[in-house]
C-alpha cells in the first residue's frame, strides 16, 4: 500500500508539472490581422487578405492566405505588439540592433514589407521580395531611428498603389515605382506564408580595432536578444517543479505519521 501511495503521488506530481506547464505555454507570442476576417477591434474590410495564422512559436509563425487581397501589405498581417500584449519588444532610439529571420511564400511571388516601429515611426523598415517556393534569409544590422514597441510583418497583396503607404514605399530600392513594376500579381492568389528563425537583438559591445580584428579573423561583437516572446513558462515551470517536490514531500509525512 505505501508503494502504491508514493507511485500515485509521484503521478500527481508529473501531472501538475506538466499542466501549469502547457497552460502557460498556450500563451501567444504573435498576433494577425486579415482585412477579410472579422476582427476584435476591427470591421471587415475587403479589400484585405483572407486568411488566418496557422501556427506560431517565440521565434516562427505560418500563415495560411486564401486570397492576398487588393488592398496593400497591410491588408495581411503579423505582429508582436507591446500595446496588444503579443510578446514584447523594446527598441531605443539610437542603439544597433540585429534582425534576424527566414521567410518564404509557398505559392507565389510575394512582398513582405518588415517594420520595427511604434505606430507610424519608424525604427527600421526593409522591403522582401519572395520568390514562389524559396527561402529568403535576413540578417540585418540597424540603428534605430526612434523607440519601437513592436514588429510588424505586412502580407497583404501589395500592387505599388497605395496612398497610405508612402512612408513604407520609401524604404524600398527604386520607391514606389518598383513595387509597381514587380507587384504580386493576382488578389486571389493563395499561399502560405512562413517565418522561421526570428530574432531581434540589440549589440552590446563593438569592434575597438577593426583592422586588427579584420587581419586576425576573430570578431569583437557580441549581441543580447531584446525582449520579443513570452518568458512566463520558464517561471510557470520552476513554481510547477517546487509544486511537484512539495506533493512528494507531503505523501512521504503522512506515511510517516
Amino acid at each position: 500500500m505505501k508503494k502504491f501511495k508514493k507511485v500515485m503521488a509521484v503521478v500527481a506530481a508529473l501531472a501538475l508539472t506538466a499542466g501549469m506547464t502547457v497552460n502557460c505555454m498556450a500563451k501567444d507570442t504573435w498576433g494577425s490581422y486579415f482585412g477579410r476576417e472579422q476582427g476584435k477591434g476591427h470591421g471587415i474590410w475587403f479589400e484585405g487578405a483572407e486568411g488566418t495564422l496557422q501556427s506560431q512559436s517565440a521565434d516562427s509563425w505560418t500563415a495560411k492566405i486564401k486570397e492576398i487581397g487588393w488592398g496593400g501589405i497591410w491588408g495581411g498581417q503579423v505582429y508582436q505588439n507591446t500595446k496588444d500584449g503579443f510578446g514584447s519588444v523594446n527598441v531605443v532610439k539610437g542603439k544597433e540592433y540585429t534582425f534576424k529571420a527566414t521567410l518564404k511564400s509557398s505559392n507565389c511571388d510575394k512582398w513582405v514589407f518588415i517594420k520595427v516601429a511604434t505606430k507610424e515611426d519608424i525604427a527600421f523598415g526593409k522591403w522582401v521580395r519572395l520568390k514562389k517556393g524559396t527561402s529568403v534569409t535576413l540578417n540585418e544590422t540597424f540603428t534605430a531611428k526612434c523607440n519601437a514597441n513592436s514588429v510588424y510583418f505586412g502580407i497583404g497583396g501589395e500592387f505599388g498603389d497605395r496612398e497610405d503607404e508612402k512612408a513604407a514605399y520609401t524604404y524600398a530600392d527604386g520607391g514606389q515605382d518598383a513595387i509597381a513594376k514587380d507587384n504580386d500579381q493576382d488578389a486571389l492568389l493563395a499561399t502560405v506564408i512562413s517565418c522561421t528563425g526570428f530574432s531581434l537583438a540589440e549589440k552590446t559591445a563593438t569592434q575597438t580595432n577593426e583592422a586588427t580584428t579584420a587581419a586576425s579573423g576573430a570578431t569583437t561583437t557580441t549581441t543580447t536578444t531584446v525582449t520579443t516572446g513570452d518568458f512566463e513558462p520558464y517561471a510557470f515551470g520552476f513554481m510547477a517543479i517546487a509544486a511537484a517536490a512539495a506533493v512528494v514531500v507531503f505523501s512521504k509525512k503522512r506515511e510517516q505519521a
